[in-house]
């Protein structure tokens, strides 16, 4: 039996669902698990396949998962984020603790296991903004601050200029429709000019990963929730995103394995 710990909020989740599909894919014959089910709510958004969306919806499952830790004996793995990922050797009677935040576990699963966003929450994103997003170009710019403003004791917000600049590099900017989403937007509107076209916007969880999601240009903060939503767009789309992520003021990527090929990764200057 092998198992993996949730840890964290929506993305952090994602990335640890996926590197237990990766740790299915190295030892097909094993029993995996997570141990804490409670902890996850990825299954409230999205379609994982009919068991994870049943076990990790189930209080029963929840109780037998958290007990076999109890009954069994387990090693703790903890696989850190400052080195490189690599491929693991899969170990029975072990759970692994971490973040995993790389595709190179995602990219090693089968395609067709990414997950779906529920219907429901797909026709109430429609319903909104449908119209806007199926007949002007879009672009969406995703601003984490709160809990970044004091994250294990120092600031890892980006700049509001940051934002401005990646703005400033786009032809034509006032042809699209431009969404700010924002766990401050107060301050994002005061720190941003306004124009015709830019539109504040203050939805649920959901709505604002959609709205990355399905944007033409996508400009993010350094955010595994806003990364899920870059990386899952049904669209050829342009993710920018902050050069080295959390490591962006030493100048090293961090964690490691974060910059996937698939977005671009622009220099986070100092104001």
């Amino acid at each position: 039996m092998v198992g993996v710990k949730f840890i964290g909020r929506l993305g952090n989740q994602l990335f640890q669902y996926y590197f237990l599909q990766y740790l299915k894919t190295q030892a097909p014959g094993k029993f995996f698990f997570f141990p804490n089910p409670h902890h996850a709510y990825l299954a409230r958004y999205f379609q994982l396949g009919w068991y994870h969306n049943l076990t990790l919806n189930s209080k029963l499952y929840s109780l037998l998962a958290r007990a076999i830790p109890k009954i069994f004996s387990f090693r703790e793995v903890p696989i850190h984020n400052f080195f490189k990922p690599k491929p693991i050797q899969v170990q029975d009677s072990t759970i692994y603790t971490g973040y995993y935040q790389s595709d190179f576990y995602v990219e090693a699963v089968n395609p067709s296991l990414l997950p779906r966003l529920k219907p429901k929450y797909v026709r109430a994103f429609r319903e909104k903004y449908g119209d806007v997003f199926d007949n002007y170009p879009t672009v969406t710019v995703h601003i984490r601050r709160t809990d970044y403003l004091n994250y294990q004791n120092r600031d890892i917000s980006l700049p509001l200029s940051h934002f401005q600049r990646q703005l400033d590099r786009i032809a034509d900017l006032d042809r699209y429709t431009v969404f700010f989403v924002s766990d401050d937007l107060d301050f994002v509107k005061k720190g941003i000019p306004p124009r015709p076209n830019f539109r504040f916007v203050a939805n649920d969880e959901i709505t604002d990963f959609q709205l990355i999601q399905h944007a033409d240009i996508a400009i993010i903060s350094n955010s595994t929730f806003a990364w899920w939503a870059g990386y899952l767009s049904p669209k050829a789309n342009q993710v920018i995103a902050p050069k080295n992520w959390m490591g962006f003021r030493i100048g090293r990527e961090h964690p490691r394995g974060i910059m996937t090929h698939r977005f671009e990764w622009v220099e986070v200057l100092p104001d």
